[in-house]
């Protein structure tokens, strides 16, 4: 685990110390932030230590089974490796008017796909102590997470999202990172009531992707529903936007039209991870 000492480069007297934050400080103290998208076999150490050279703030694994996890050494040895060295290291400005810039040690998120509170409580302990933030899928649109009650399941279960969220934070602290990551529904009412329940159970922040479950990745996201599932939150917590983020120019796109400040890509750095330069 990467210690406080790790994270200055060089010669102390020569090179700044870098301060470590979770995400959702990162997210709450410095505008325009990049992240890499959790995505299945792809979002692993060497692929997040690339783009973590390129400009790319917050990074996340790929969605791993809470249950697997918290059971199987196998299992955890299989779906997670880290290093102290593949967080980047950035210069950043504090949001607003003559905002100081600070240097800051870039963030790593684990992701689970859960539906058991106690299973992701204990896949979250058994992590927390190599990553700075956890959050929980309920987004993943394939047939098969969704009839094992994980994923895009949990859209229409803002109950459950409660119970998830809740169980991590009682384990791990209420300080500690526990986002959630959606997808928007067909019917808005639905969104904003999943919006509002995160809020209430403690969420540090929400990431929303503008398509439905049912919405194929050819279908242009919808950005105004976005920004609708970021009006719902009346500003409590940071909201990151994903979909379509394909480039610096998508990605101000994004930004103008939905309000969020920081932006989620994940075929984008996929086909070019030096895309946000």
């Amino acid at each position: 685990m990467e210690s406080l000492m790790d994270s200055n480069l060089g010669n102390q007297d020569e090179t700044p110390s870098f301060e470590i934050l979770p995400p959702n400080r990162m997210l709450e103290t410095f505008g325009k932030l990049n992240i890499a998208a959790p995505m299945v076999r792809y979002s692993k150490l060497p692929f997040r230590h690339l783009v973590s050279l390129y400009d790319v703030h917050i990074t996340h694994t790929p969605m791993i089974m809470a249950a697997e996890f918290s059971r199987s050494a196998i299992a955890r040895h299989s779906d997670f490796t880290t290093s102290s060295e593949e967080r980047g290291h950035f210069s950043l400005v504090e949001k607003g008017a003559g905002g100081r810039t600070r240097h800051v040690r870039g963030s790593l998120v684990a992701q689970f796909a859960a539906n058991d509170p106690k299973a992701f409580a204990d896949a979250c302990e058994l992590i927390h102590p190599h990553v700075d933030g956890v959050d929980l899928n309920c987004g993943c649109p394939q047939p098969w997470a969704y009839s094992e009650h994980v994923g895009s399941w949990l859209l229409r279960q803002p109950e459950r999202v409660r119970d998830l969220v809740r169980a991590a934070k009682d384990r791990l602290g209420w300080d500690y990172s526990v986002s959630i990551k959606v997808r928007v529904d067909s019917d808005l009412k639905r969104t904003q009531q999943l919006m509002e329940t995160a809020v209430h159970a403690g969420a540090s922040y929400i990431t929303v992707h503008g398509r439905t479950r049912q919405q194929a990745s050819t279908v242009p996201v919808n950005l105004p529903a976005i920004s609708f599932a970021r009006e719902c939150v009346k500003g409590d917590l940071p909201v990151v936007a994903n979909g379509d983020a394909w480039s610096n120019v998508e990605n101000e796109i994004i930004r103008r039209e939905t309000g969020c400040e920081s932006v989620m890509s994940a075929r984008g750095l996929l086909a070019n991870p030096v895309e946000l330069l």
